[in-house]
């Protein structure tokens, strides 16, 4: 299992930061680099060699929606609720997810995209999650944020890592549907997996 988290608000075409780390190697930042084609390889090498890829990042995975919005999403196809998530594409931390799950969605068509903690642990190859700043700390760094998800990956639960807030659209999801990625259309609509970064 290969454990990722990256560093957001790069300009767009700028270094991205990133480290990350397998769960037998304390060393910190094991595995690192500065831009969106050295993570792409990372996770790509790391899927190729028959590993788990849980891809962190410290941006909101989950966009809040309207009632309105959400009723008609409620009724709605995975590819309208898609579009309801195209507005965000651009912005940092998503436009580098989508350059990795697009670069997979080529060279890597059948891998398996999920934000659901049991769903990933079961049977899928790549989790996407986001990486929460603790209350009061300055921020989010790669290596704390990959620690972090080891230390809450045997006692994490769907319902302890996941907000229960309102009605949403999951950008993560939706970014990896975009890219021609297998991603269950019932994640479309709930919050990614979510958590919280603590020390270093």
């Amino acid at each position: 299992m290969l454990v990722i988290a990256v560093e957001t608000g790069s300009p767009l075409g700028g270094p991205a930061r990133w480290a990350g780390r397998r769960h037998d190697d304390d060393r910190p930042d094991a595995s690192s680099g500065a831009s969106s084609a050295e993570l792409f390889d990372a996770v790509f090498h790391a899927l190729h060699d028959g590993e788990q890829v849980a891809l962190g990042f410290d941006c909101p995975l989950t966009l809040p929606v309207s009632p309105d919005q959400g009723a008609a999403a409620a009724h709605a196809d995975a590819d309208a609720l898609v579009r309801q998530a195209e507005p965000a594409a651009a912005r940092p931390g998503i436009t580098e997810l989508g350059y990795v799950l697009g670069q997979l969605g080529t060279w890597r068509p059948w891998t398996t995209v999920s934000t659901s903690l049991s769903r990933w642990k079961a049977n899928t190859s790549i989790l996407v999650w986001e990486a929460v700043p603790a209350e009061g700390s300055g921020g989010v760094t790669a290596s704390a944020a990959a620690d972090s998800f080891f230390r809450r990956l045997q006692t994490a639960t769907e319902s302890g890592t996941e907000a229960a807030t309102g009605t949403v659209v999951n950008l993560a999801a939706a970014t990896a549907r975009r890219a021609g990625l297998f991603v269950d259309a019932s994640e479309l609509a709930r919050p990614a997996v979510s958590i919280t970064v603590t020390g270093g």
